[in-house]
């Protein structure tokens, strides 16, 4: 991904607004964005780079957890209304058989945008943006290079999971951010340089689990005169080593160097509550599998290696503080936060600040002597309402979930990552609006679906690659506004209901002895002998 930008339009567009911004936040011009690139991507999440079998140009995949030896094809080169001969009696006897005999008609897809997108090169999983270079599973954005993930976004380079910020560079989970440098697990905040946890803030460096704050250093704020001369000395530094460099240390690599110290007075260990969600989530598994399967799978825990094999699963940790359960995503670079410096949000509040002493011969260089005893990472966020939430990172509006993260305005999810506007969804990674499907990924409006992947508006499909409009359907690829289709073939509805009855009842029968499915919508595409 760090390899040199192509001399296009949309690569000289890009490079104005990363200069602009540049020089925003380091009050200098550092030159263009191509020699930055490797130091970039330090933070984003991978992207897949797959050559299309039809044409041999370039073809960008997000995610990335396909076979290798697939095929590929650029969403640009599909032919959606192309036909294809119903399989014979003896290739829909059993899955094994399907997937044989559909193997060439089984290509993967990238370079996918939907609705109105200009200016698009290396990303997928795009929709309605403009400007985006090496970018993946974007929406609704502008004037980006090598992010990933996110929604209504401006003007930022190097970040992973942004929404809703502008003049961002190497952020990590910023929200609602403007004029931020390497600000990690913030929200509503701007002019942040190298800090964590801030909500609210305004004008601060080096700050960690602030509030509110503004003028500070260290979370020692100061008069608006002294911040200011103090600020323009360090980011003078700071452009001094990125132009020296063509990088910058990241936050974390500060604090690596630093000493913790005693950060505040020993916590009480708290009692665990005792989880009384656990039939409440079998229930719901137990309900969704009987709509998928005919039958009703229970000990949901006994599937988790199946459920969790293409998803994100949170990790659990203690409360360098108090011992206190702790929950991390798989998400946003949380996993790279060092695990002695954890804590819950009710205990950051004891993070103190450095001392005037310290702000009167602070440095770039010297300023991880100084916040050793601040940097303590607050890695939770609960907001609105949640109930009934059991081993989970991350919540908004939530209820009934389980060992699942950023689960927003969504009920009864189990394995899940970035369910949004869900319910009765397990072990999918990021179903918006979706509801009774099971191992869904980057998809959006799915009724009871199975194995579906970059898929939308779709019911009733089981595994199912870049279909949309497509119901009471399995095994298509690359197809749209389809109905009773197997391998991307038209069948009467009866005799699809007869075949689609007997492959269920086969999935179902695996499931239960076995805990799991040889095949999924990842490896369905590998290449057979």
């Amino acid at each position: 991904m760090g390899e040199p930008m192509a001399d296009s339009d949309i690569v000289k567009t890009l490079d104005t607004r990363w200069q602009l911004i540049s020089k925003l936040l380091f009050g200098k011009e550092i030159g263009g964005i191509e020699q930055y690139s490797e130091w970039l991507i330090e933070n984003i999440e991978s992207i897949g780079h797959r050559t299309s079998h039809s044409s041999g140009k370039e073809v960008i995949s997000a995610p990335t957890d396909y076979c290798k030896d697939s095929k590929w094809i650029s969403f640009d080169e599909i032919d959606f209304n192309k036909k294809f001969e119903p399989l014979g009696i003896d290739e829909v006897k059993d899955i094994d058989s399907i997937a044989n005999a559909i193997s060439e008609r089984i290509s993967y897809t990238g370079n996918i945008f939907f609705g109105k997108c200009v200016g698009i090169e290396k990303s997928s999983n795009i929709n309605d943006s403009f400007y985006l270079y090496n970018c993946g599973r974007f929406g609704n954005s502008k004037h980006l290079a090598y992010c990933t993930i996110g929604r209504q976004n401006e003007d930022c380079f190097g970040c992973n999971a942004i929404s809703e910020s502008v003049a961002c560079i190497r952020c990590s989970r910023s929200h609602k951010n403007k004029r931020c440098l390497e600000v990690w697990m913030s929200q509503n905040s701007s002019d942040a340089y190298y800090s964590y946890g801030l909500n609210g803030c305004t004008n601060c460096m080096f700050c960690f689990n602030a509030r509110a704050k503004r003028n500070a250093i260290g979370n020692l704020e100061l008069a608006p005169f002294v911040y200011n001369a103090l600020k323009k000395e360090l980011v003078s530094q700071m452009a001094d080593e990125l132009e020296k460099n063509k990088k910058l240390p990241s936050l974390l690599d500060i604090v690596a160097r630093s000493k913790i110290g005693k950060v505040c007075e020993h916590y009480e260990t708290q009692k665990e509550q005792e989880n009384n969600e656990d039939r409440i989530i079998e229930e719901a598994f137990g309900q969704t599998t009987n709509i998928l399967f005919g039958k009703k799978l229970r000990k949901i825990d006994e599937y988790s290696n199946w459920l969790g094999r293409h998803t994100r699963k949170v990790e659990r940790v203690s409360s360098v503080l108090s011992g206190k359960a702790i929950f991390i995503p798989d998400y946003a670079n949380y996993r790279k936060i060092p695990k002695d410096r954890l804590a819950c949000t009710s205990e950051v509040v004891c993070s103190s600040a450095v001392s005037d002493e310290d702000l009167s011969w602070i440095t770039f260089k010297n300023v991880h002597e100084k916040i050793g005893k601040i940097a303590i990472f607050d890695i939770e966020l609960m907001e609105g309402a949640n109930s009934g939430l059991n081993d989970c990172a991350i919540s908004v509006d939530s209820s009934n979930c389980y060992r699942s993260s950023v689960t927003e305005y969504s009920k009864f999810c189990g394995y899940c990552f970035w369910p949004r506007n869900c319910q009765h969804v397990f072990g999918c990674d990021s179903p918006f609006d979706s509801s009774f499907s099971i191992n869904c990924y980057s998809c959006t409006q799915l009724t009871r679906c199975f194995e579906i992947d970059c898929c939308g508006y779709c019911s009733d499909l089981y595994f199912g690659h870049n279909c949309e409009n497509v119901h009471q359907s399995m095994f298509c690829f690359n197809v749209k506004n389809r109905r009773n289709c197997i391998g991307n073939a038209q069948y009467s509805q009866v005799e699809y209901l007869r075949i689609r009855n007997s492959l269920v009842s086969q999935i179902a029968t695996e499931l239960e002895w076995k805990k799991e499915l040889k095949l999924d919508i990842y490896n369905l595409g590998c290449r057979r002998i």
